[in-house]
């Protein structure tokens, strides 16, 4: 059986993302091993000051890290294993002022190492290291970015961005408008449930 992380970002009541998220995990129970991280509840840590300067000297090779260098960096790279050690990733997730929520942001930061999820030679430049993986989106906006003219949302390229960079194959399952387009609510989370259910269909077809 095939494993899924599946992540969620989902602390407001009444989150319409989380009922997104939970249709999947619901529609998915029994046909894949899930493990489930929320994010809202064991947040990444930022990068700030030490573990950042201690993630980048991995990324330029440094590996003769001290205990204390190590419990620091222990948070990113238990994020990272639970990545390598499935076969598809979920993450689901809200768009706050046009982009993705600083704590989402903060699992890609911590997920995206050298020589864990991608690696660098000269000759070769960049290459991911997870290419054997699937991953899904599932992104909700209270305002509707495909009917917005000039206003822009970032959170989808740069998610997709980051799984690309990495190697995994990823899709989109969006539900936008869903303040903004109120009289169509039930339309859009049905549109997306529908989609949820086709992809699973295709994830496992047995």
């Amino acid at each position: 059986m095939t494993k899924t992380l599946v992540i969620n970002y989902t602390p407001r009541k009444g989150s319409y993302t989380k009922i997104l998220f939970d249709e999947f995990v619901k529609l998915a129970k029994g046909k894949t091993e899930i493990k489930h991280l929320n994010l809202a509840e064991t947040p990444p840590e930022l990068l700030l000051e030490k573990n950042l300067n201690l993630i980048m000297e991995w990324n330029m090779g440094k590996r003769n890290f001290s205990e204390a260098q190590l419990s620091t960096l222990s948070n990113h790279h238990k994020l990272i294993e639970e990545v390598i050690e499935v076969d598809n990733i979920v993450l689901a997730f809200p768009i706050y002022n046009f982009t993705m929520p600083a704590t989402v942001k903060a699992w890609i930061d911590a997920i995206v190492v050298s020589d864990k999820t991608f690696s660098f030679s000269p000759e070769t430049g960049f290459s991911g290291l997870c290419n054997n993986k699937k991953a899904l989106s599932i992104v909700v906006s209270g305002f509707d970015y495909n009917k917005s003219g000039n206003v822009k949302e970032f959170a989808s390229s740069t998610i997709k961005q980051n799984f690309d960079f990495i190697g995994i194959a990823s899709e989109q399952i969006s539900a936008f408008g869903v303040d903004q387009n109120r009289d169509q609510l039930n339309s859009i989370l049905e549109n997306a449930k529908f989609e949820i259910k086709t992809l699973i269909e295709k994830w496992f077809p047995n």
